[in-house]
């Protein structure tokens, strides 16, 4: 019996159970209450990101930075947008 091997670099995204094509989307049309009920694989997301408005978008950025733990001050470039200028970016944002 073949298995074909399943392509690391496919986008898969279903929004309500639908499989929706993300590239059909318009940036910036992707709901929280749509995103919020989403399931992708990595490449799916990546690709959902700039199609989510701007209260999901702010959603997805607080997620994930929740998700990484700060032991210390910022020392790297990468430490520093994580702990302080994505912080700042997203208070913004909720100010708009």
């Amino acid at each position: 019996m073949k298995f074909k091997n399943k392509s690391y670099n496919e986008v898969n995204v279903e929004i309500n159970g639908e499989r929706v094509d993300v590239n059909s989307l318009e940036d910036g049309s992707v709901s929280l209450e749509h995103y919020k009920n989403t399931r992708a694989n990595s490449d799916g997301f990546e690709a959902l990101y700039p199609k989510l408005n701007d209260e999901a978008l702010i959603h997805a950025a607080k997620n994930h930075l929740k998700n990484i733990p700060f032991k210390r001050k910022p020392v790297t470039y990468e430490e520093s947008l994580a702990a302080c200028i994505t912080p700042e970016l997203i208070k913004r944002l909720e100010l708009k």
